[in-house]
């Protein structure tokens, strides 16, 4: 699944593999619970999605908190990154095989995704703003 935005019609893709599916817009939420493997810009949103689901992760950060974000993903052992101007087609396929194929990307993420399961909710945050009266 990939998603081109509203400025873009799917159609000028031209055919695609069966396997391939292109979107203008699917809501994160929906379709990141049915990967195997994210692959994405490294954005807040998008690294956080992945790890609310236990899913690895291949990182092409281009700016703002993305190579921040990138960075300590790489570190934690969620997920492979690699240059947005360097990166080939070969080397993006590369990158998905290995966090597929090598266990321990999946093991973290969903080390992560439980660890953030086990975090208090909203509920603690209100009752320790009440205690600043």
């Amino acid at each position: 699944m990939a998603t081109v935005g509203a400025g873009i019609d799917p159609g000028e893709l031209g055919p695609l593999p069966p396997q391939v599916r292109v979107e203008r817009f699917v809501p994160q939420a929906e379709i990141i619970a049915v990967c195997s493997a994210v692959v994405s810009h490294g954005g807040s949103g998008s690294v956080l999605g992945a790890l609310a689901h236990g899913v690895p992760q291949v990182l092409i950060p281009m700016g703002a908190d993305q190579p921040l974000n990138a960075t300590r993903s790489e570190e934690l052992g969620i997920a492979r990154v690699l240059d947005p101007v360097a990166a080939a087609p070969e080397d993006i396929r590369a990158a998905v095989s290995a966090v597929l194929e090598q266990p321990g990307y999946r093991a973290a993420a969903r080390r992560l995704r439980s660890e953030f399961a086990a975090l208090p909710g909203p509920e603690h945050a209100v009752t320790l703003l009440e205690g600043l009266r």
